[in-house]
């Protein structure tokens, strides 16, 4: 039983490193001044790269980002001993590829861009009480709500211009 406890250990610390590339969004997250943005970035562009595959394929690519977000950002908020640390971008890159679903002009991806930064730094409710769930789950889900909110306002101003 000790041996079985020691291995999982190992295994668990050997993964830190995996959990680290993932919750960085590949190590984007460690480059100065402003990670969240260059987050953002990556989620539209990542979006941008598939932008013409299918609906389903999105939807499961958004799917496993969030899965892969809460567990990773869960443990670097817990090795870091930090509520949400700088360097934990996948959140806003899951939360920006939300916001993108469905654009298709540059005007939308820029409007996407600066809609969602706004909206993720302001935080309005009830994003800080999403905010407070534990561990990667309130890392992620604030973004995923700011995704959501920042997609339909993109639609709105779209409307009006």
């Amino acid at each position: 039983m000790k041996n079985l406890k020691r291995r999982l250990r190992n295994l668990h610390y050997r993964l830190d490193g995996f959990y680290r590339l993932i919750a960085t969004g590949l190590y984007v997250g460690y480059i100065p001044p402003c990670p969240g943005t260059y987050g953002a970035l990556q989620g539209i562009l990542l979006y941008a790269l598939f932008m013409n595959f299918h609906p389903l394929f999105h939807g499961l690519l958004l799917l496993c980002i969030t899965f892969l977000g809460v567990v990773s950002s869960g443990r670097i908020s817990d090795l870091k001993g930090e509520k949400d640390p700088d360097e934990v971008i996948v959140d806003e890159i899951a939360g920006a590829y939300l916001a993108v679903l469905g654009k298709t002009t540059l005007l939308e991806l820029t409007l996407v861009f600066i809609v969602f930064r706004i909206i993720d730094i302001a935080k309005p409710f009830p994003m800080r009480k999403i905010e407070a769930l534990r561990g990667g789950w309130g890392i992620m889900f604030d973004d995923l709500f700011a995704g959501i909110i920042t997609n339909l306002v993109v639609i709105l101003l779209m409307e009006i211009l």
